[in-house]
């Protein structure tokens, strides 16, 4: 990588043709289910929601406002941290490491990397936390470095606008205090107000989401809590296994080599002469990426949970990579494990829209993004096969993600609703005054079919279904003929409410 005369040049136009081709990903690409739930959130503003805290719907409300419902307005976001990101990461790396080719390295290997990829089109709490934490991890850094006040309390800001995106920011913390008690200029910081001030603002800014959790039975801490850490989904073993597996397939498994070995080598190293820059990148990023490791022992561990533990890794490996370019073997397989990343990314993009991979399309993750228009288009042709006095004025959905998609699908045109949740607090549940408003109106059942326990569950308590046929949508281009989604829709010519009826939900069982 030293090769390159001017490696901001370089990753200035690594950065550029990634943005196109995200945004080509962003426009055509049909939303995903979180993305279109995370939408819902716009509609009923709030301090906080159940699964996350509000930063991400904050934003979705703001760029829905300036662009629209759209593809554009929705990922727009996130099409711009992705940019915001490569650009830190390559700035950390001319102005922490003082090495341009080391932060062109970094620049490579997230641009290179599924994970990061799939954030940069798609809008997640992942995309948006990862900008906070990389905009602490530079101020926090900088304001030790010219001994900055200012810095410091700008550090809290970004911190707790972390803390507002996702609660794996909270990791972050402890890191961050034990680089000052490693760290012999650190350690003077904790008599100095400015530190203490900057945990008073990120306590501050994370106030929200204390007090709607208090207003509502701390139901997303104990949801998190219990999802990442008490839900025994397999064998712990098993859990590990899984967890490194899936690191493997979305960072890309020669990236992912490198990242590991970077991180045991720059860890042996910094036992033996501690490098501040090393030091700080290491503490912040691998422990993180330990602690999932460790989580996966006890629950199901996602795998873009651990994704800010690779941005300080990408800076670490960036540093060894430049140093290891002599040997011609290390040089070469390095170049062999971003090449094949960018491969990797182009294939996925185009299996978005045309199954090149050999993926039953009932279980290929991009399959519902490529139906998406087709599956708009089936419901709307069943809508108008009505006849005029029974066409309904709602639908009712099973499922929080079933029902975001058919939300944003019909935004503007008819409501859509979720019954009989299996978790409180969602914003797609009907309320009692949207339930009374209904009362003796035609409305659409739709269940994931054929014959789902969903329509059963609820015997007539919300009036009379009368079946109409089942939604089958096939993976345009696919040999298997295999559907993508099969769905069951049933029509109530006169709607009551039974929310009453409904069985109380069991909060503590999450």
């Amino acid at each position: 990588m030293s090769r390159f005369r001017f490696p901001g040049k370089v990753a200035f136009w690594v950065l550029s043709i990634a943005f196109l081709f995200h945004l080509f990903l962003a426009l055509n690409a049909g939303f995903v289910p979180d993305e279109a739930y995370y939408w819902t959130w716009t509609l009923q503003p709030s301090l906080s929601y159940f699964d996350h805290p509000p930063m991400i719907a904050w934003m979705l409300w703001l760029s829905t406002h300036l662009f629209g419902a759209t593809h554009f307005g929705i990922r727009f976001p996130s099409l711009v941290i992705s940019v915001v990101i490569g650009f830190f990461l390559y700035l950390m790396g001319k102005e922490i490491l003082k090495d341009r080719w080391a932060g062109l390295w970094a620049v490579f290997l997230v641009t290179a990397t599924l994970l990061f990829s799939a954030g940069a089109f798609l809008m997640t709490p992942d995309s948006i936390v990862i900008l906070f934490f990389i905009l602490t991890l530079f101020s926090f850094y900088r304001a030790i470095e010219f001994d900055s006040d200012r810095l410091m309390l700008l550090s809290g800001a970004w911190f707790g606008m972390g803390l507002l995106s996702k609660y794996t920011m909270v990791l972050l913390g402890p890191l961050l205090v034990l680089f000052l008690l490693i760290d012999d200029r650190g350690r003077r910081w904790f008599s100095r107000p400015s530190l203490w001030g900057a945990g008073m603002i990120a306590f501050l800014l994370f106030t929200p989401v204390i007090y709607w959790n208090s207003q509502h039975n701390w139901a997303s801490f104990r949801f998190q809590w219990h999802h990442g850490m008490q839900s025994h989904q397999m064998a712990p073993l098993s859990g590990l296994s899984d967890y490194f597996g899936g690191q493997i397939g979305v960072v890309t498994p020669i990236i992912d080599l490198f990242i590991l070995g970077a991180g045991i080598v720059a860890g042996v190293r910094l036992l033996r002469n501690p490098s501040r820059p090393m030091l700080y990148f290491w503490i912040t990023s691998y422990p993180i990426l330990l602690f999932f490791a460790y989580s996966s022992l006890k629950a199901k561990v996602e795998a873009n949970w651990p994704v800010e533990g690779y941005l300080g890794a990408f800076l670490v490996t960036g540093a060894l990579l430049v140093e290891w370019e002599e040997r011609a073997w290390i040089r070469r397989t390095a170049y062999a494990g971003v090449g094949l990343g960018f491969f990797a990314n182009l294939l996925v993009g185009l299996q978005i829209f045309w199954p090149v991979l050999p993926i039953a399309s009932d279980v290929d993750p991009t399959g519902r993004m490529a139906g998406f228009g087709t599956e708009t288009h089936e419901i709307q042709a069943l809508e108008a096969s009505i006849p005029q006095n029974l066409r309904p004025k709602a639908w009712l959905v099973d499922g929080y993600s079933n029902t975001s998609l058919l939300k944003i699908r019909e935004y503007g045109r008819m409501p859509v609703y979720e019954i009989h949740p299996k978790r409180q607090f969602r914003t797609t549940t009907i309320t009692e005054e949207q339930a009374n408003s209904l009362v003796g109106k035609p409305v659409f059942l739709i269940q994931n079919g054929p014959s789902g326990g969903f329509f059963r569950g609820l015997d007539d308590r919300y009036g009379h279904p009368r079946f109409l046929g089942t939604i089958r949508i096939l993976r345009k281009g696919s040999k298997d003929k295999i559907p993508i989604l099969v769905q069951d829709v049933y029509l109530i010519p006169s709607f009551k409410n039974g929310l009453s009826e409904e069985p109380p939900p069991n909060i503590r069982a999450f």
